[in-house]
């Protein structure tokens, strides 16, 4: 097994540990805002330590997809996934942060789990952001970490004074910055500053990606309280196959990312630390 699998495992495993010892006498904190806005995402709460029980296990779906990043790690080629470790292993730990901060929210709907999802949701988005500003500028590591730290921390700190309601507008608009970058990076006229093409032979797997998490949310919207879909009794949720469908683009994604070939004569120029 894998090194970087074993720590992600070693930290899913002391998660749930966490989860089931907080949980014996009631998750300590105050209830998420979403109890008194009635919006919970449709699934009845339960007592006992999972409020959400589909809701809180779908995430199953984001800890396998990051640790799938982890086992496929290896150096393959010249795009900054394929040549430098640091990449997928920062990817894949997000990805299982994904489960996790998910879980925290839906598992106690209390407000640090709702500030825990978010916070993953940010990380997330942010690498994205960053990672496609370093394919697009040829960064190297340190520009790269300083910029994924700053676009993760600035709206999750922003949370000490915006509710959380409105924090998801915050990741709408990290998700449209995400989009707007991969238009730059695919169409070289648009980037004059960085005229180098990369080559677009890995499309396919960012359609893959980006139809997942369309229709992810398109099952969200139609299955939330008060939606078509929304049955707050049944096992089968449709934010739990949000959550699914979600994690199928985590991994899309990967591999768009893991594809990416720069022409002959084009240098990598990114991949090392300094």
């Amino acid at each position: 097994m894998r090194r970087e699998v074993l720590v992600g495992l070693l930290a899913v495993v002391a998660a749930t540990l966490l989860f089931y010892v907080l949980g014996t006498d009631g998750y300590p904190g105050g209830p998420d805002e979403c109890i008194a806005l009635g919006d919970c995402y449709c699934e009845a709460i339960h007592d006992g330590r999972v409020a959400q029980p589909s809701n809180s296990w779908s995430n199953a779906g984001f800890v396998l997809a990051g640790l799938a990043v982890l086992a496929h790690l290896r150096r393959r080629g010249p795009g900054l996934m394929a040549s430098d470790p640091y990449y997928p292993r920062l990817y894949g730990a997000l990805g299982i942060f994904l489960g996790l901060g998910s879980f925290a929210f839906h598992g106690t709907l209390r407000a640090w789990g709702g500030a825990a999802d978010l916070i993953s949701m940010y990380a997330y988005v942010a690498f994205m952001v960053a990672y496609d500003l370093a394919r697009v500028g040829e960064w190297r590591r340190r520009r790269f970490t300083w910029v994924f730290a700053v676009v993760a921390l600035v709206p999750s700190l922003a949370l000490a004074v915006v509710p959380q309601q409105h924090g998801k507008w915050l990741f709408a608009g990290l998700v449209v910055a995400v989009l707007a970058l991969e238009v730059a990076v695919s169409v070289p006229a648009l980037r004059p500053w960085a005229p180098r093409p990369i080559d677009p032979a890995r499309r396919p797997w960012f359609w893959a990606g980006l139809g997942s998490f369309v229709a992810a949310n398109a099952v969200w919207n139609v299955s939330r309280t008060g939606g078509p879909w929304c049955d707050p009794g049944s096992l089968l949720q449709g934010h739990a196959l949000w959550h699914l469908l979600s994690a199928v683009a985590v991994w899309c994604f990967y591999l768009y990312f893991l594809a990416e070939r720069r022409p002959a004569g084009a240098p990598a120029g990114t991949a090392g630390p300094g």
